[in-house]
């Protein structure tokens, strides 16, 4: 027994750490979504429905956004299918990433109703022990650590990057933004 769990801790520190890394940065990016689609006015209506209903038919809407993917992932079977895999692909990644912004959002706004069905809230609850167990353990693993690091230099050296190219496309001093504001203000002096 010893034997295999020496074998099968490399693979499973790997899949850990790319299911960790993907959930942070599509959650965060989710997030970001979820709340600019929150603004618009058909789910502000949604979040005061929400607040009425019943915890049990608040779950049952979770099946919309699932619903809502169907055709879209059709559609990506039939793009892929009919020698597009390139299309389809996107096609299916982005309805992922829309079902899941738009799931998060709903979750965000729905999440106090929903802790009021009692299975619910200790299923929840296992979950994010089991995840907050996990992310304990990784963090305390010495590759986890390394590949953090090594994450921060790489996203420090993307920004230098970035603002190189920058001063290299717009010159150094104030930015085009600031650049257009100084004109429609000289502009509205005129006027």
């Amino acid at each position: 027994m010893l034997h295999l769990r020496r074998i099968l801790r490399a693979p499973l520190l790997l899949l850990a750490f790319i299911w960790v890394v993907l959930e942070e940065t599509i959650w965060h990016w989710a997030t970001w979504l979820g709340a600019r689609i929150g603004r618009l006015p058909v789910f502000a209506a949604l979040e005061r429905l929400i607040l009425r209903l019943d915890p049990h038919v608040v779950l049952a809407l979770f099946l919309i956004p699932l619903l809502g993917l169907i055709p879209l992932k059709l559609a990506a079977v039939w793009l892929i299918g009919g020698g597009h895999p390139i299309k389809g692909v996107l096609l299916l990644l982005s309805a992922k990433f829309v079902g899941t912004a738009v799931s998060a959002h709903l979750y965000a706004v729905a999440e106090p109703k929903l802790m009021q069905i009692p299975i619910f809230a200790r299923v929840r609850n296992v979950v994010v022990a089991l995840l907050a167990r996990a992310h304990a353990y990784l963090d305390a693993s010495p590759a986890w650590r390394a590949a953090r690091r090594a994450g921060r230099r790489a996203r420090i050296w993307a920004r230098s990057l970035a603002a190189g190219v920058r001063e290299a496309i717009f010159g150094r001093g104030p930015a085009l933004l600031d650049r257009v504001r100084a004109v429609r203000a000289q502009w509205k002096r005129r006027t």
